[in-house]
């Protein structure tokens, strides 16, 4: 702290020359050879910076910065500190602490020293607001300006319904009419949606194809009979030529009486309840009732909590690491990276209990580009002594359809000075619903970085994927190893699993196994390495790194 003195008391004059109080407009001061900055302190509330003084300044600033405009942004600085004459004014997307990109006007001075060399850069950024509040196929407010109506809502404390719906199946309909058809389809929804609930909520589009109702005037019963009709109009309304297109509706709703609960857990548990009638309930409008999870903790209060953890920085969240072992040599020649969370008054809690909730959020990329960097360098450490090891990351479509998602990897690979060949990407959660040319798209740049991809295999469906995608590793889920001592079926389903990965030259790793037994059973079928309870658990970093060198001994 010390040695920053000088530094923070030269930097908090010249803010203080420049301060303001308006709550769009934030002012930082950047000293250009330290690279700290003071910002002013609604821009730490709004942003969700680390403090009004900032540690390695231009990174935690670029990282804000929406991924097409990091460029154009570095170029501009560079040649303002370079001395040359630049507009003082320029624009581009900032990240805010819920994870939406705003416009912001940036208005900076640079402040040269004695030797006329530039020390300070003093700037002055406007939020010009959330970007592209109307849908211009729908015609609807996005569902960042339906954030801003539940929030308003909350304050005024009352109590309101939250509908989403969505077409199951919607990227087929793209497929088979074209984009120009399925345009057609959101348009007309969203017109009937407003006609039908008239002055008694608003409609939004949501992510996607998602539609969205909130309102505080409809009974639960009216949200429900709303549902059904729109199942109608979609079911009966639509044609592609001559031929009638019959589409079915999938729906979720959400309550809210609490003013305090979070408007994005709100949405997050509103996704959830939608994909769940999407994946399991054919279409049927899914209630959320806020189930507990035990006596003392609701869903959305995890929720809430889970999604605060993320934006304060991934506090509360941790790493355990399980090893692969090679059924050839016995010793772990790799291991799997497993996510865990820890807050109170919630305690450990399983991922299974948020991420199937959290991946409906924004926040769940950030959350998994954490996971990636914080999993790297944990693993420059074992491959300083390793340097044949390699760590398998879970990671789901949602994450490999982010635009900047090549960009992410990319830095962290070069930041971290990873090599890609020490890493395996394992696909998980992946269904038929997504865009597979984009997804190959996707696999064939990891394979190019070194990266390997495997795919984690629960049934025959999951399987069809590896005819089309280049796998490296087959990972054969529990679901089907932990029943092989009892289940036929089980062991039939490994031998044809199997069976093709081993004439398709992919490694075969089976996961779940808990006991001598399934170990045993597993000599029956070309397997190349397994984990699971049997082996050892999951532990921690330290922990896992002591043990690592016995286990190499064995």
């Amino acid at each position: 702290m010390a040695e920053h003195q000088g530094s923070y008391d030269t930097i908090s004059k010249i803010y203080d020359t420049f301060a303001v109080t308006s709550k769009s407009r934030y002012v930082y001061v950047y000293d250009i050879e330290k690279n700290i900055a003071r910002w002013s302190e609604n821009a730490v509330k709004y942003f969700g910076l680390p403090g009004e003084f900032v540690y390695k300044a231009g990174q935690v600033w670029e990282a804000h910065i929406h991924p097409e405009d990091r460029d154009s942004y570095r170029e501009h600085l560079q040649v303002a500190f370079s001395g040359e004459r630049v507009n003082p004014s320029f624009e581009y997307r900032a990240r805010n602490k819920n994870g939406e990109y705003v416009a912001c006007s940036c208005k900076g001075v640079i402040i040269k020293d004695y030797s006329g060399k530039a020390a300070f850069y003093a700037c002055s950024l406007t939020n010009r607001g959330i970007i592209d509040s109307t849908d211009p196929i729908s015609g609807l407010n996005n569902h960042y300006e339906m954030l801003n109506y539940m929030h308003n809502l909350q304050v005024y404390q009352q109590d309101y319904i939250l509908l989403l719906l969505n077409v199951i199946g919607f990227s087929d309909l793209n497929k088979l009419y074209g984009y120009m058809f399925g345009n057609r389809v959101l348009k007309s929804m969203a017109e009937y949606l407003t006609m039908e609930v008239g002055g008694k909520g608003h409609v939004y589009r949501g992510d996607g194809t998602i539609l969205g109702v909130c309102t505080s005037k409809m009974t639960l019963d009216e949200v429900k009979e709303l549902y059904q009709n729109m199942r109608q109009y979609v079911r009966q309304s639509f044609k592609a030529g001559n031929s009638r297109v019959s589409m079915e509706l999938c729906g979720g709703v959400i309550t809210v009486d609490d003013s305090d609960v979070d408007v994005h857990a709100v949405y997050t548990s509103a996704k959830y309840a939608l994909d769940h009638s999407k994946n399991r309930k054919h279409g049927n409008l899914i209630i959320f009732h806020n189930n507990e999870v035990d006596e003392n903790n609701s869903t959305i209060d995890l929720v809430s909590a889970v999604r605060e953890s993320v934006l304060d920085h991934c506090k509360g969240f941790y790493l355990n690491y399980q090893p692969i072992i090679s059924r050839q040599t016995g010793k772990p020649e790799g291991a799997e990276v497993l996510l865990r969370w820890n807050r109170e008054p919630f305690g450990d809690v399983s991922p299974s209990e948020f991420i199937p909730w959290l991946e409906q959020d924004e926040t769940f990329y950030s959350l998994g580009t954490w996971v990636i960097d914080r999993a790297m360098k944990d693993g420059l450490e074992i491959l300083k002594e390793h340097p044949d090891f390699y760590l398998s990351l879970n990671l789901a479509y949602m994450q490999l359809e982010r635009s900047e998602f090549r960009t992410t990897i990319m830095e962290l690979l070069r930041g971290n000075r990873y090599p890609g060949k020490a890493l395996c990407i394992e696909l998980t959660n992946i269904t038929r619903d997504i865009n597979f040319d984009y997804l190959l798209s996707q696999v064939i740049f990891l394979k190019s970085s070194g990266i390997r991809i495997g795919l984690d295999v629960r049934d025959f469906s999951t399987l069809d994927l590896a005819t089309s995608l280049p796998i490296d590793i087959i990972k054969l889920g529990p679901e089907i190893t932990e029943n092989l001592s009892k289940s036929p079926l089980s062991r039939h389903m490994t031998n044809a699993i199997t069976g093709f990965a081993y004439n398709m030259n992919m490694k075969i790793c089976a996961t779940g196994v808990g006991d001598a037994e399934t170990a045993s059973r597993l000599d029956d079928y070309p397997i190349d390495d397994c984990q699971g309870y049997y082996y050892a658990h999951p532990v921690g970093f330290k922990e896992f790194k002591g043990m690592l060198p016995n286990m190499l001994l064995k």
